[in-house]
Formats: structure tokens, C-alpha cells, sequence
């Protein structure tokens, strides 16, 4: 047989050969090139030794038009389609060399995967769709001593909502500084754990960043299609390959800049436009009280500063949010739900009012906030303001149309922002064209 070349930009040859890996997440925007390289992986480590693999994707019927036929041709462009055989009911490859066997099951009846045993590799597709429970699930498949056992993740960088993320950038999971990893394009570590006798075991993780531009063989239309995308949104994630909210967001209109108080607030503008709200929490959820201000002008809202926590009694936010009171004459308004702690704040010296949450208040504070051109939150002083603004998006119903006040997740900084808000006057678009139209005649 000839030998077989295939051309690799640097980037993906360096992955492609790298075998030194327990796992190994492979995470990029649009046509990067990340899929093609993990499944030509997989090809080839199934024909040089004797292994038994499984690919899977969150709905089994799915794997046809993607992994099965993904994996066809990474078999073809290696040259070694007679090597290998394939079975389509169920999916099945297998390599009549090494003996290497690959199957292909869907989560959405996880329940089969009880009977798969002896499996020494696991990829991954579109892995973003799976739970953290699905993968543990999953982890529970690699029981063999005979080879290292692997798990070849692959996903664009959707939401910081998904399994995804949980997993590998938060305090819960690896920990990886997403924006390092977007520096420097490939992170590996060695993760230890210690046991109760002293034993020390550990897993090598590879976390490896990619965008299109690191796909030299992109066709022209391909990239124009990726560079002329207008939704900031979507240019995030598939152009830039980074993380960011997968829907329609409540808050389209935030932007995220530094000293957002100093450049925007401060000398500027008076305490007529100054605004304060916040969201009781307690031990259940999360507390947000917010420092606020419009431009009536430009038409915008700043956020600069925020108290975020979670499990505090009422004498604990009642210390945690004193920057409310500075500047007293602008009145606190707070979710009214819980009376007798506005009672405690307000015997506690602070000038604090129950918003008013009447019928339709929900879908109006939504028009409100959406209405600003612009919302201007601070980077460093608002962190978790900033993650709720680029991750809330509207849920859907069965027929695709948006749902008012139903999200993906519980924003309390947009309450805290509507309640704060009590004493703005809202003038929807229309009325605010009408008004300009009649001042100018």
C-alpha cells in the first residue's frame, strides 16, 4: 500500500500525534477542524493496536449524518477503508487487522450502555449536549487494565451553563482560566488526588482552543459567512470560538467595560437618574442589590457596583450591602415578597421601599431593560451581573416563539435591576419617536 499523506496546519499535527492524554477536550468555533481530527484520532489509534471504542452523542439518531459518516471519511482520507468494515444497524465499525472494535450509542437510552464493558476509549461529539451525570455515566464504561483508558471530548464553546464548562473552567471542576486557554491555545496539567493510605493517583488532562483561522483549507465562502455575522452573539462562538450564551438574550443590549462609575457616572450625573434595587436570596438562593444610573439622554444604564451572596442571614446582608446607604436620599427599592426584612433594613437605617409587582410587571420590566440602548455593566466591580447578562437567555415554546419571563437560568441581577428601577419612567420606543417628532415641529 502507498503511503498515505495528509496535510495538517500545525496546530491540529501537534494534537493529532499527541497520545500522552487521560482526557483530552478538543473546543473551537465553526470549521475549525476539531472534529476531523478527533475522529482521523480515533481511526488511526484503532488500526495500530487492538482497542474497543465507543462514540457517542446525546440522541442516538443523530450519529448517522454525523459521527458514523464522519468517521467513514477519516477512514477514507487515512487510506484504509480496506481495513476496515462496517455495520449500519446496529452502528458498528471494525478493523479486520487489529481487531479494533467501534460503537456508536446515544444518552437518550443510557440504560444500554449497562451491557458495553471493557471499553479503553471514549469519544465524544457536539459534548456540550451531555449532562455531568451523562459523562459519569460514561466514565463508568473505561473498566480495562489492559490499555490506558481515554475520553476525547469535542463541542464548540456554547454556554457557561453547559457540562462543558462546569467540567474543565470552574472551582468545581479543573478550574482552567478560559481566557488563558484563548491565549495560549492549549493547556496541559496532571490533576492528583491522594487516597486514604497514601496512595497517590493522577490523570493527564489536555484542554486544546481552536478557530477557523487554524484551518488553512477553508473554502472562501466559508469564512466570508463567518466574518460577515452581525449578531455579536454568534460571531463569539463560532467565529472566536468562545464561550457565550446559545439563544436569545434577555439582555442583547449589555455591553462590559471597566471604571464603568468613574468614565460614565461620577460629575456626570446627578441623583435624580441614580438607582438602587435588590433581590432577596437569603439561604435558598443568591442576594443581588445593585447600584444603578440612566443617561436620559444617550439612553443608557450603568451598572457599577453589586453585592452577590448566597446563605447569609438578615444581619449579615444588613452589613454586606451598607454601600447601599451611602447617598440615602436615593430610596432602595427591594422585592416587596419579603416585607419584614425591608421592616429589619429599614429600622437598620436605611431608606428602602417594597417595589411595586403588579400584573404584567414581569413582561414590563423585560421592555424596560431592553429598551436602553445600551446597559453598560462594570467588568471588575459586577462579575456576576456581567455572567447573567451574557448567559440569560429566553426559553422557547413548542413552536419556537419566545416565553416572557421564563429563562434558562434565575437572573437575579435582572430583578435587582427591574426593582431598582421603580421611579424610572419608562416611554416605550414608539412614544419616545412621537415625542422627539412633535419637539421638532
Amino acid at each position: 500500500m502507498e503511503e498515505t499523506t495528509i496535510e495538517f496546519s500545525e496546530h491540529f499535527a501537534n494534537i493529532f500525534q499527541e497520545n500522552d492524554f487521560d482526557i483530552l477536550l478538543m473546543i473551537g468555533g465553526y470549521g475549525s477542524g476539531k472534529s476531523f481530527t478527533g475522529f482521523l484520532k480515533v481511526a488511526l489509534l484503532g488500526a495500530l493496536q487492538k482497542r474497543r471504542m465507543l462514540i457517542v452523542r446525546k440522541v442516538y439518531s443523530t450519529l448517522k449524518d454525523s459521527c458514523f459518516e464522519d468517521l467513514k471519511d477519516a477512514i477514507y482520507t487515512l487510506d484504509m477503508s480496506e481495513e476496515w468494515k462496517y455495520i449500519k444497524s446496529p452502528y458498528e465499525f471494525e478493523n479486520k487487522v487489529s481487531g479494533t472494535q467501534i460503537i456508536f450509542k446515544g444518552m437518550d437510552d443510557w440504560r444500554k450502555l449497562k451491557s458495553i464493558k471493557n471499553i479503553d476509549l471514549i469519544l465524544i461529539e457536539e459534548a456540550d449536549e451531555l449532562t455531568l451525570d451523562d459523562i459519569k455515566e460514561l466514565k463508568k464504561r473505561l473498566r480495562t487494565n489492559n490499555i490506558r483508558s481515554q475520553m476525547i471530548f469535542m463541542c464548540n464553546p456554547v454556554s457557561r451553563l453547559s457540562s462543558i464548562y462546569k467540567m474543565f473552567f470552574t472551582k468545581e471542576g479543573y478550574n482552567i482560566d478560559e481566557n488563558l486557554l484563548y491565549k495560549k491555545k492549549q493547556i496541559k496539567f496532571i490533576d492528583k488526588i491522594k487516597l486514604e493510605d497514601e496512595t497517590v493517583l493522577q490523570q493527564t488532562i489536555i484542554v486544546h482552543h481552536s478557530t477557523y483561522k487554524d484551518n488553512p483549507f477553508l473554502p472562501a465562502n466559508f469564512v466570508y459567512e463567518l466574518e460577515s455575522e452581525k449578531d455579536p452573539r454568534i460571531r463569539r462562538i463560532a467565529r472566536d470560538g468562545k464561550f457565550g450564551a446559545d439563544g436569545d438574550l434577555v439582555l442583547y443590549n449589555a455591553v462590559f467595560e471597566e471604571d464603568v462609575y468613574e468614565r460614565y457616572v461620577k460629575d456626570k450625573i446627578d441623583n435624580r437618574n441614580k438607582y438602587k434595587g435588590i433581590d432577596w436570596g437569603f439561604s435558598i438562593s443568591y442576594t443581588c442589590g445593585l447600584k444603578m444610573a440612566v443617561n436620559p439622554i444617550l439612553n443608557e444604564l450603568y451598572v457599577y457596583w453589586e453585592y452577590y451572596e448566597k446563605g447569609k442571614t438578615t444581619q449579615e446582608l444588613i452589613q454586606g450591602l451598607q454601600p447601599l446607604k451611602e447617598d440615602n436620599r436615593t430610596t432602595i427599592y427591594a422585592d416587596s415578597a419579603s416585607s419584614q426584612t425591608i421592616a429589619d433594613f429599614y429600622d437598620a437605617g436605611f431608606n428602602i421601599d417594597g417595589a411595586t409587582k403588579g400584573k404584567g410587571s414581569v413582561e414590563y420590566h423585560e421592555q424596560l431593560l431592553r429598551s436602553f440602548s445600551r446597559i453598560v455593566i462594570d467588568i471588575n466591580r459586577c462579575p456576576n451581573t456581567k455572567a447573567v447578562a451574557e448567559e440569560c437567555v429566553f426559553q422557547k415554546d413548542k413552536n419556537g416563539e419566545i416565553q416572557s419571563g421564563k429563562y434558562n437560568l434565575d437572573p437575579h441581577p435582572l430583578d435587582a435591576m427591574s426593582y431598582g428601577l421603580e421611579e424610572y419612567e419608562y416611554i416605550p420606543l414608539k412614544e419616545r419617536i412621537r415625542k422627539k417628532k412633535y419637539v421638532g415641529v
